[in-house]
């Protein structure tokens, strides 16, 4: 398993306890500040396949390419809207540094980088001081047919700005408003963006409810309670279970194929599988609920749909293909 899904699996274990998030002053810490490029750009995205459940995971990653000053090799980051705040992997910038030393500043003794800048889509990207966390290969290979993430990159990124996310042409456009193409095809909803966190008003089998978005997560396409999945399983489904580590604990993913859908901003979008976790506790469950938290979705819900969030004024839209 690559180490970025294994970084993302413990996050998908622990939903029901990260799905309580918002309220968490851990996640709500500044961790440093990023100066975004002030034009437009368009940049095209990749995928990270991986092997989940035994299973070749296609989507397990979606990568951003990104470009150090004066180092020719192409990096990538993890585009990771669970992340309120972009972060660099450590492993992978000393080994960068140690070979092109002017293209990463020093890391300090609290793991923090100041003054790094970047290049996404020859857009500069800079930072004044930018945690590091200790993950990544040290094994860098220099050619450009190895994929090297380098980073996650949260939102952060695009905060007061409008994100399109156009999955079937693989492009990500990052702009000041919804462009007036864009806007003539889509009807525009609300969501709730707190602490650099999206939740999307949708529709469940009747029910309305809100599902956290997270572009870190593509090996679940619906993530929900048990209750939930069983309404949405297609007639003599049978779950798939299978262990998967949440900080130190084992807890068990159930996976089941449906044969439903759900509606979000007004688009109905097929849902092929469901999935729970067994192991969080009642209360963890009870307190997600009563938030009017239904679940989780990511980057597979809507692989034949162009996204579009405006953090800035907090609507959204979806467009099919």
């Amino acid at each position: 398993m690559h180490p970025l899904t294994t970084l993302k699996t413990k996050l998908f274990a622990c939903i029901i306890i990260v799905l309580c998030f918002y309220f968490d002053n851990a996640r709500a810490q500044s961790a440093g500040s990023l100066q975004q490029p002030a034009a437009a750009y368009k940049i095209n995205f990749t995928w990270l396949g991986d092997t989940v459940n035994a299973k070749w995971e296609p989507y397990s990653a979606l990568l951003i390419p990104v470009h150090l000053p004066g180092c020719p090799k192409q990096f990538y980051m993890q585009f990771d809207m669970g992340a309120p705040h972009t972060l660099f992997y450590k492993n992978g910038l000393k080994a960068i540094k140690a070979k092109y030393f002017n293209s990463v500043p020093a890391i300090d003794t609290s793991s923090k980088i100041h003054g790094l800048t970047f290049l996404l889509a020859n857009q500069k990207v800079s930072t004044q001081e930018i945690s590091v966390k200790d993950f990544g290969d040290s094994n860098i290979s220099w050619d450009n047919k190895n994929t090297v993430v380098i980073g996650t990159l949260g939102v952060d990124l695009i905060a007061n700005k409008t994100v399109i996310i156009n999955y079937p042409e693989r492009q990500l456009e990052v702009c000041d408003s919804i462009p007036p193409g864009i806007n003539a095809k889509v009807k525009l909803s609300s969501f709730m963006f707190i602490q650099g966190s999206i939740l999307l008003p949708a529709l469940v089998r009747g029910k309305q409810s809100l599902l956290y978005f997270d572009t870190g997560s593509s090996a679940f396409e619906l993530l929900t309670s048990k209750e939930t999945c069983a309404a949405l399983a297609a007639p003599n489904a049978i779950p798939v279970s299978y262990p998967v580590k949440s900080w130190g604990r084992m807890l068990t993913a159930n996976t089941v194929a449906t044969a439903d859908s759900l509606v979000i901003a007004s688009c109905k979008l097929p849902v092929k599988f469901a999935t729970y976790i067994e192991g969080a506790s009642d209360t963890q469950i009870q307190q997600m609920m009563k938030m009017g938290i239904g679940g989780m979705t990511g980057n597979k819900l809507f692989l034949n749909s162009i996204l579009v969030l405006d953090t800035r004024n907090k609507k959204f839209g979806v467009v099919s293909k």
